[in-house]
């Protein structure tokens, strides 16, 4: 069998079965990436039938993979929906039903029919359904945000559609507030609540939908308590003072003398249970609130020893991230203060920091192809073509970042005057964008006028040019560069 259940301490054995969460071996993830590298490798060459084949067939053994496989698996269903594929038939959805007795099958099942119609709303209940069914934590997390959007977005969405969201989501959380997985249950409910504001919309006279976000955020507002403190319900709600501190903890904004109160609050309970990740999390959290750089300083040096003691990388990323939105933030003071020399050196020393940081992080998650495209934009600003080329080749098997990389490498060929790669690239980019949206479509467009201008094709990129003043006639400096070409068409010279 591809998964196993992870043993989870339970008062009856029947419980701690029904209680428990998906993990997956090593063994079988390392199965499972040998079918999601072929599931990307068919995606870019827009074979999406036989990519998502390969992405459910992956996911067999691994459920809970979503960088490697449902994200992508979305992104793929997109494009297949673009360009002209087939959605599931009758006879497709009795073959894979989303009922099947066998909760996995079914999951699969789900994921495979989403695969064909990603806007299906059957489709994104069914895998919503399967994935809480399952406990594939990360899957059913996923899949409950990629359904509340729908639901939102969606006119053809119903109250029943709401409905079922929050009782697939509110079931899962409840199975994971009885194993203490809090983290998890509190995001569960938050989407509940979330989802019942669109019910409300939806039916505005039911009153189903007004006791159940009264229910919910009574539940919702316990189980805080017991995250933050782990308290039990009596004590929960009888502490005034702690339901405040949850309260302000909860507001964007506060007085400095509540937010200090709240900062002292936090380090007392991370100094009394440092292995505890969620006193660290709420700890940074409160710290980096305000944009004090005092603060935020504090939160650095506290992540940076959690991550020596620990490991975890997450502290170590989460401390640079801190640190880069730092960097960003003292750009944007000085361009607004005007001073352009000192801009110029600031930006120099935030790129020579982030190389460093992408880096790093493309070493460690080695198949992460967002942070792979990440490392090629901060190479290509650092004027490193060579470099950044082989990073986009390989990010744009991302269908999200496809356009975005085609971009960068035909201005990373046009940088090094390779002007018929850059004119083959780009035009082929245009020719098959599938997401980016205008801004990047305008991109792929200016650059191949560029390199068509300076490889001496005057002709076309005229043509070029004529069409971004169609999308947006204030675009760069396109008009200057359209005047200036021969008015015949010539070369120029």
């Amino acid at each position: 069998m591809a998964w196993r259940k992870k043993a989870q301490p339970q008062p009856e054995a029947e419980s701690a079965e029904s209680n428990s969460r998906f993990e997956t071996s090593e063994e079988d993830k390392k199965k499972a990436r040998k079918w999601f590298t072929r599931a990307r490798e068919l995606g870019d060459k827009r074979q999406y039938d036989y990519a998502v084949e390969y992405y459910v067939n992956g996911l067999e053994f691994w459920p809970d993979a979503v960088e490697d496989a449902l994200k992508p698996l979305h992104g793929c269903a997109v494009a297949r929906k673009q360009s002209g594929g087939k959605k599931p038939g009758l006879k497709d959805s009795l073959k894979r039903s989303m009922s099947d007795k066998d909760e996995k099958q079914a999951f699969l099942n789900a994921c495979w029919l989403f695969g064909h119609d990603p806007d299906n709303l059957s489709y994104l209940e069914g895998m919503v359904k399967t994935a809480c069914q399952l406990d594939t934590v990360n899957a059913a997390m996923w899949a409950a945000g990629i359904f509340k959007k729908a639901l939102e977005s969606n006119a053809k969405s119903t109250a029943k559609n709401c409905a079922n969201f929050v009782k697939y989501v509110e079931e899962f959380g409840d199975r994971a507030s009885d194993r203490d997985d809090h983290e998890i249950a509190l995001a569960a409910f938050e989407f509940c609540i979330e989802a019942m504001t669109i019910w409300r919309r939806r039916a505005p006279k039911d009153d189903k939908v007004e006791k159940a976000q009264r229910d919910m955020s009574t539940k919702l507002t316990i189980l805080k308590g017991k995250y933050v403190k782990g308290e039990s319900f009596q004590d929960s709600v009888r502490d005034t003072d702690k339901q405040k501190d949850l309260h302000d903890l909860e507001r964007s904004v506060q007085s400095d003398d509540r937010v200090e109160d709240l900062i002292e609050r936090a380090e007392a309970a991370y100094k009394n249970a440092p292995d505890d990740h969620r006193n660290l999390t709420h700890l940074v959290e409160i710290l980096t609130r305000r944009d004090d750089e005092a603060d935020e300083k504090k939160a650095i040096a506290h992540l940076v020893d959690a991550y020596k003691r620990t490991s975890a990388y997450r502290w170590k990323q989460r401390a640079e991230d801190i640190r880069i939105r730092q960097l960003t933030r003292k750009a944007r003071n000085l361009a607004k203060a005007g001073n352009e020399e000192a801009l110029k050196m600031h930006k120099a020393e935030q790129l020579k920091f982030e190389l460093g940081v992408y880096k790093d992080r493309v070493a460690q998650y080695p198949t992460d192809l967002r942070l792979k495209f990440e490392y090629g934009v901060r190479l290509f600003n650092a004027g490193r073509y060579d470099d950044a080329i082989p990073f986009f080749q390989t990010a744009r098997s991302d269908p999200k970042n496809r356009a975005a990389c085609e971009m960068y490498l035909g201005r990373c060929f046009y940088r090094k005057t390779f002007y018929s790669q850059a004119i083959e690239t780009l035009s082929a980019a245009i020719e098959g964008q599938e997401f980016g949206g205008e801004e990047i479509s305008k991109g792929l467009h200016y650059w191949l006028g560029r390199a068509q201008e300076d490889s001496g094709d005057a002709v076309n990129a005229k043509k070029t040019y004529g069409k971004i003043l169609q999308m947006d006639y204030n675009y760069r400096d396109v008009r200057v560069r359209l005047e200036g070409l021969p008015a015949d068409g010539g070369d120029g010279e």
